[in-house]
């Protein structure tokens, strides 16, 4: 069946089929297309849609939902994310999913409401206080919005942490015709309860790697979640060991297992250049592929990288051009320092990058 919808539609309607009942947001351009069909859905699958006073007000209502089993997200933009972050920072050391989506406007500020960018990819990544990694998942089409958002739904309830879908105005805005049956759905996971008859400890693992259980707040066992420094149990502590432990724990789940939430797609030709984008900028890149001798990688995991196999790709290539709607080149600040000089950066503000100016660049490297 087709229908003429846009990405904030499909965000909402994957959200739903991934198993998300609740949700709370404040109306911010360009998420409120994600808002409204939320507080229109949510009701229907008998889940929960709030209407909060502000962006702190609904992530701190997205987590207490967490806290009580429920998969929850919300939406915003640049200027009600920065409101977000210390209660970010919270869930990532309170190990509480919760996915953010993000839907990027020209900024810095208020900046442009109605006007696309790609500028918040360094801003998200690293926005929690100690500098914890924060999954970032991006999709490349209106299309990808709802496979995506199910997996980053995922990712937040498997690892216990929150994600981010970072996304813009011109993919949750923009309307087309979307054939439903074309639409790819990931098989939903879901959070692993602790169903032990000893003592649980809301930190619980053996490795470092290890994902601890989890038990609701108001459930069977007594449950500690703090965003203060603790040991497993939750405790209040800062002079011992597991303390520390516990903290490079936070660290090592999220990069020992980014294997499982690793996402792109790479289309290759018998050419020495490689283009390299994410988000809306990826359709252009697409188009020059057609016509260009080029290969392309699109990430879609922007956050934490794989480097690894971000090596075995880039080391097949003579030339590296990294194409991105923003004004300092975040992505390729983040991935320069594994393109030595064969490294170039595409960027621009205000507008699409189109694939003649693409072409352009590429004939004068």
């Amino acid at each position: 069946m087709k229908i003429f919808t846009n990405g904030g539609e499909l965000i909402a309607k994957g959200a739903i089929d991934a198993g998300v009942r609740f949700f709370a947001g404040y109306p911010i351009t360009p998420a409120s297309v994600i808002y409204e069909p939320m507080m229109r859905d949510l009701p229907k699958v008998e889940g929960i849609a709030v209407g909060a006073s502000d962006e702190i007000s609904a992530i701190s209502y997205c987590i207490g939902a967490s806290l009580r089993g429920i998969k929850s997200m919300t939406a915003t933009s640049g200027p009600g994310f920065s409101l977000m972050i210390e209660s970010l920072s919270y869930a990532i050391m309170s190990e509480i999913p919760i996915t953010i989506v993000l839907a990027q406007r020209l900024g810095p500020a208020t900046g442009g409401a109605t006007t696309s960018s790609q500028g918040d990819l360094l801003f998200s990544a690293f926005s929690s206080s100690g500098s914890y990694p924060l999954p970032i998942i991006s999709p490349s089409s209106i299309e990808e919005c709802y496979e995506l958002i199910i997996h980053s739904v995922n990712v937040s309830e498997f690892l216990r942490t929150p994600v981010v879908f970072l996304t813009e105005k011109e993919i949750t805005m923009t309307k087309k015709s979307i054939d439903l049956n074309s639409l790819k759905k990931p098989e939903v996971l879901e959070r692993k309860y602790f169903s032990g008859n000893g003592q649980f400890k809301t930190y619980n693992f053996k490795d470092l790697k290890d994902v601890p259980d989890f038990s609701p707040v108001g459930g069977k066992f007594l449950t500690r979640y703090t965003g203060s420094a603790h040991d497993k149990k939750g405790e209040l502590k800062k002079d011992d060991p597991e303390v520390i432990e516990v903290l490079y724990h936070l660290k090592e789940k999220i990069l020992k297992n980014i294997d499982k939430f690793l996402f792109y797609e790479y289309f290759e030709k018998k050419s020495d250049i490689l283009i390299v984008s994410y988000g809306v900028t990826s359709e252009s890149v697409r188009e020059v592929a057609e016509s260009k001798k080029v290969s392309y990688l699109i990430l879609k995991t922007l956050y934490p990288l794989n480097e690894e196999f971000l090596k075995s790709i880039f080391g097949r290539y003579k030339k590296i051009l990294v194409v991105e709607e923003n004004i300092m080149g975040n992505l390729y600040i983040l991935i320069r320092h594994l393109l030595g000089t064969k490294g170039y950066s595409l960027t621009k503000i205000g507008s699409l990058i189109s694939p003649g100016e693409i072409k352009n660049f590429l004939e004068s490297i």
